[in-house]
């Protein structure tokens, strides 16, 4: 019964593991309590501009500092300040744009 137990509480959290990993862009800032309209500013909603997400996320300088533990660093690139959502695309799954000409295997993108 406790082999059967471990099993199924392993199972259920390699699916949250697995799920939470899944999560589109927009699905966490929501769990984070993020209204559409917070990144949204116009109606119909458009893509957001990069300037309304280093509003809270910092200056591409910051964030090359958050992400320097990296091997490589996406936000400190021969590509100079690139557009966010080329990366980041909050409702459909992210792309990393250093792989239209690199290939690299190790950078997980938000």
């Amino acid at each position: 019964m406790k082999k059967y137990l471990m099993l199924f509480l392993l199972t259920m959290f390699c699916a949250a593991s697995a799920s939470a990993a899944d999560k589109l862009l927009a699905d966490r800032h929501m769990e984070r309590l993020r209204k559409c309209e917070a990144c949204h500013k116009t109606m119909p909603p458009k893509q957001v501009p990069s300037k309304d997400c280093l509003s809270c996320h910092g200056s591409y300088e910051k964030l090359a500092a958050r992400t320097d533990k990296n091997d490589i660093n996406p936000h400190d690139s021969h590509l100079e300040d690139p557009d966010c959502g080329q990366c980041h695309r909050g409702h459909k799954k992210p792309v990393l744009a250093c792989d239209e000409c690199h290939e690299f295997k190790n950078i997980r993108v938000p």
